[in-house]
């Protein structure tokens, strides 16, 4: 038989037990609590390994935006800047109120200064005379 126990060990078990048959059920006895350790050891591994998977995307997800997140996010952006676009066309067009009105005032001021001079009124007088 095979064993992965070195053949210094295995023959000190050999003289231990003053029988080769008994040294030989010994070390596979051996062999299989190592393989068994170590197969425990695996599946412990594995297990913890896909524990602490899902506890860092857990973590992650908590940390990280979401796509969803994001687009969700964005959208309130968007919206707000929508927003924000109507309120400049309104002031836009209460510009362009204030502007046409002070064009007609100007014109109205001009009309009254020129009304009022009193060489305009003469020259009026005159033409109509």
């Amino acid at each position: 038989m095979q064993y992965s126990l070195p053949r210094d060990a295995f023959e000190i078990l050999r003289e231990t037990f003053n029988s080769k048959e008994k040294a030989e059920k010994f070390a596979k006895a051996i062999e299989e609590i190592v393989n068994f350790a170590r197969q425990k050891a695996k599946d412990e591994i594995t297990e913890k390994k896909e524990y602490l998977k899902i506890e860092l995307k857990e973590e992650l997800k908590k940390e990280l935006v979401t796509r969803e997140l994001f687009e969700e996010r964005f959208k309130s952006i968007d919206e707000r800047f929508k927003s924000i676009d109507e309120r400049f066309k309104s002031i836009d067009e209460r510009f362009k109120m204030l502007d046409f009105k002070i064009n007609i005032l100007i014109a109205l001021t001009l009309i009254v200064i020129t009304f009022a001079n009193p060489t305009f009124v003469e020259l009026v007088k005159n033409l109509f005379k």
